[in-house]
């Protein structure tokens, strides 16, 4: 992790905290909390948000306070907005998602996130290992995306049974609200949860 990612974390936990707004950090910084650490260059966070119009208010308020809007991105079957990428305002140009709409367990990973120290002082809040695992089960792509695989193998041993029953629930739930790009994501909970 460079400075300027640590510090447009620090920035977002900040900004986040004065809008209100309810998060949970996911991708690369939540791996690296929960498992090995790792390089990211962006910060990914799920934020909580009753509707479209409560995340375009929240969109309207991180511009406020120094974000430059990169790319919005809309998922096409649950006619939401999915993704929004901003860039931090801090020196560097990290990108930073804020994820609405994503996967369709937003409020899960929220709800569940676990409050933890990353750096001196800084405390977010971290999803779940389970949350993560079934994200980047949504998300991967070994050939434009090779870390997700390598982020699942440093998460497997992380998992109690627990957790493993949380992560096939997860996967129901993502299919069930049609978030699931198509994939069979029990099938590939079940195949990933049968490795050591």
């Amino acid at each position: 992790m460079t400075n300027a990612v640590a510090a447009s974390l620090e920035r977002l936990a900040q900004d986040l905290a004065a809008v209100h707004a309810r998060w949970a950090l996911i991708g690369g910084f939540a791996v690296s909390a929960r498992a090995d650490a790792r390089f990211t260059r962006d910060v990914d966070v799920c934020v909580l948000v009753a509707d479209d119009e409560e995340a375009e208010r929240l969109a309207l308020a991180m511009t406020r306070l120094g974000y430059a809007v990169s790319a919005l991105i809309e998922h096409e079957l649950a006619r939401r907005l999915s993704t929004l990428r901003l860039v931090s305002p801090v020196d560097g140009g990290v990108l930073v998602d804020l994820l609405f709409a994503s996967s369709g367990i937003e409020a899960e990973t929220v709800e569940a996130a676990e409050p933890l120290e990353l750096m001196a002082g800084l405390v977010v809040p971290v999803a779940r290992a389970a949350h993560l695992v079934v994200l980047k089960l949504l998300s991967r792509d070994d050939e434009k995306r090779p870390q997700d695989a390598m982020d699942l193998r440093a998460l497997r041993p992380t998992l109690s049974a627990g957790d493993e029953a949380e992560v096939c629930r997860l996967a129901g739930l993502i299919g069930q609200r049609g978030f699931d790009r198509g994939r069979d994501l029990p099938a590939l909970a079940r195949t990933y949860l049968s490795r050591p």
